[in-house]
């Protein structure tokens, strides 16, 4: 017995050991994956910023400016003149220039296109300097009581007169900020969808090795099992040997307990686990499995009431009957395995009706729960033990029926389990 508690504690040791392996693995992993993402995204700005800034620079003409030109422009005794230096430079650029007296006539003009006109009203200069004149984008300088208007061909600068309101620059000074925001759900939002993906296909990869592993275990245990049963009634052996055999027998049965639990363990908690619902009588499934744990229990050594409120005898819910059965054989199961304070297991069964919830209440007079189990039953993320792996399955198969579930002490001595689910409204 002392071997069994110390196996069983070093196996508790060992799956903490492995869970906390796994949570510090899939933690590093979550900020990894993080940092990973932050920098691909800062990379991906880095790329498009310098690819805009490239564009620019390739697809943006380099023309001359109108303060170049004007501190180039000479007054000769034939008139304003340009140099040579400062004409090629304006041919390069594809670039043409005017210069304006106070009345608006052209006193000077360098590749001026034919189409513009020679004179210019104030109006028309105050339109130029604020859009276009005749589609050509232009520059106006005043130089002195007279006006250099550069301009450059049509369809090669976007011009447009802007106003904005200071409270508005105001808010696009505190932009940024929002900026850092979105940029960092993002990336928090992808590490999440990758870290998912990541946990959720090793997750896949699990079940698909339990379920084959049972697979391949199910034929030699089942084997093993009929062997030894014939053993055990075989008439040729001595009762020692057909003893031997029977705890053979039934190791087995409890080793293919374990197999099956341990796939409708995986399953539930992953939502792989199919619900064959139908529309059942929970009363008759109570009574159902009452009744073959009276049978087979000693004389004397358990005792169940079953307290069924007359409003509930016909109250329907939609579930799977296999699995409802598992979950009430497995509550008294375990209220049996650990026993009562006396030498008679008593266990009480009670439904009743609340509004549209149907009720089922299981108390023993056992020792209770530990602090620890009913900590592990309130943080439902955490892998339960393998001390309360049937209560596990308990809890798993009522939240997969959309149910309620909830684990105590009672103050007079004893454990309880609470489930609550929906009856179907006819």
């Amino acid at each position: 017995m002392q071997e069994d508690k110390y196996e069983e504690k070093k196996m508790e040791r060992q799956h903490y050991r492995l869970d906390k392996k796994k949570t510090i693995r899939s933690v590093l992993y979550g900020m990894a994956a993080i940092i990973i993402t932050a920098c691909l995204v800062v990379l991906l700005n880095i790329i498009f910023l310098g690819i805009a800034m490239v564009q620019y620079v390739r697809l943006t003409p380099d023309p001359v400016g109108s303060g170049e030109i004007a501190q180039q422009l000479i007054l000769t005794d034939q008139g304003y003149d340009l140099s040579t230096e400062m004409k090629e430079k304006m041919d390069e650029g594809d670039t043409w220039a005017m210069l304006l007296d106070e009345e608006g006539q052209v006193m000077w003009e360098y590749r001026k296109p034919a189409e513009l006109a020679d004179s210019y009203s104030k109006a028309d200069i105050t339109r130029m300097s604020k859009w276009y004149l005749k589609d050509y984008p232009v520059h106006l300088r005043v130089l002195e009581d007279k006006i250099l208007v550069v301009g450059w061909q049509k369809n090669t600068l976007w011009k447009y007169n802007i106003e904005l309101s200071l409270p508005w620059i105001d808010f696009l000074k505190q932009m940024w900020l929002y900026f850092l925001l979105v940029n960092f759900i993002w990336v928090v939002g992808l590490a999440f969808l990758f870290t998912r993906k990541w946990s959720r296909k090793r997750e896949m990869v699990r079940l698909e090795w339990i379920g084959g592993i049972s697979h391949d275990i199910r034929t030699p245990l089942s084997m093993v099992v009929g062997y030894a049963d014939e053993l055990e009634k075989s008439e040729n052996l001595p009762e020692e040997e057909r003893q031997q055999a029977a705890i053979i027998k039934h190791q087995s049965v409890i080793m293919k307990g374990l197999i099956e639990d341990l796939n409708l363990t995986s399953g539930l908690e992953y939502s792989m686990q199919a619900l064959r619902k139908e529309t059942i009588r929970p009363a008759a499934v109570l009574r159902e499995v009452v009744t073959s744990f009276l049978n087979d229990a000693q004389e004397g050594k358990l005792q169940i009431e079953l307290e069924i409120a007359q409003d509930t005898e016909n109250i329907l819910i939609k579930a799977d009957r296999r699995l409802l059965m598992r979950a009430f054989q497995n509550l008294i199961h375990n209220s049996i395995q650990h026993g009562g304070q006396s030498d008679t297991v008593k266990i009480q069964i009670h439904m009743w009706r609340q509004n549209h919830l149907c009720c089922i209440t299981f108390e023993d007079n056992g020792m209770g729960y530990l602090p620890e189990v009913l900590w592990q039953f309130r943080n439902r993320k955490r892998k339960t033990t393998q001390n309360i792996r049937g209560l596990g399955i308990v809890q798993k198969v009522i939240l997969a029926h959309g149910g309620k579930i909830c684990f105590g002490n009672r103050a007079e001595g004893g454990g309880f389990c609470r489930i609550s689910l929906k009856n179907v409204r006819r």
